[in-house]
């Protein structure tokens, strides 16, 4: 899954690091939390809340100029549009 959120970033014209960078930050997120990327993608709209400016997690959310918090978005609009 994250390979095909990889390949829909560069169709929609974000830069091979920027894809990279997003998917990475995908995958460590899932880590951190402990939880699989199947459980971020069906629960996607309950977690990504958590990580917006005044969720519990925005702290981490906010990381690296909130590289996390537009990841999870770009991976939430990924999701949706999968699934049309």
């Amino acid at each position: 899954m994250l390979n095909a959120f990889k390949n829909w970033l560069l169709e929609k014209n974000y830069s091979q690091l920027t894809s990279e960078d997003y998917s990475g930050r995908i995958e460590r997120l899932c880590r951190k939390e402990q939880f699989s990327l199947e459980h971020l993608a069906q629960n996607i709209k309950e977690i990504l809340p958590l990580y917006e400016k005044s969720g519990k997690k925005a702290s981490y959310g906010k990381r690296s100029h909130t590289s996390v918090r537009q990841a999870l978005r770009r991976f939430n609009t990924f999701l949706l549009e999968s699934a049309n």
